[in-house]
C-alpha cells in the first residue's frame, strides 16, 4: 500500500514539474506614430493702385496679404493671415 502512495506521489510531482515547464509569458508592444503633415508654402498676394485725381495729386494704395499654414509640436494645424494696407499721398 505503501508503493502506491509513493506511485503516486511520484507521478504528482512529475505531473506538475512537466505543467509548470510549460508555462509560457508573451509580451506584445506596439506603438503608433503619427503621419507627419508638412504645411504648404506662404502665398502672398499684392495689389496696387494709383490715382491722379484733377489738380495732379497722386495716390499710392498698395495691399498686400499673406496666408500660411503651420504644424505644432502636437500635430495641431494653425491657418494665419496677414494684411497689410498703405496709403501715400504726393
Amino acid at each position: 500500500m505503501t508503493r502506491i502512495y509513493l506511485a503516486a506521489a511520484a507521478a504528482l510531482t512529475l505531473m506538475t514539474g512537466v505543467a509548470s515547464a510549460q508555462t509560457t509569458t508573451s509580451t506584445t508592444t506596439t506603438e503608433t506614430t503619427a503621419p507627419v503633415v508638412v504645411p504648404g508654402p506662404a502665398v502672398s498676394e499684392t495689389t496696387s493702385q494709383r490715382t491722379i485725381d484733377s489738380n495732379g495729386v497722386v495716390t499710392d494704395h498698395t495691399k498686400t496679404t499673406t496666408s500660411g499654414t503651420a504644424v505644432s509640436p502636437y500635430g495641431d494645424t494653425t491657418t494665419t493671415r496677414r494684411t497689410t494696407e498703405s496709403t501715400t499721398v504726393r
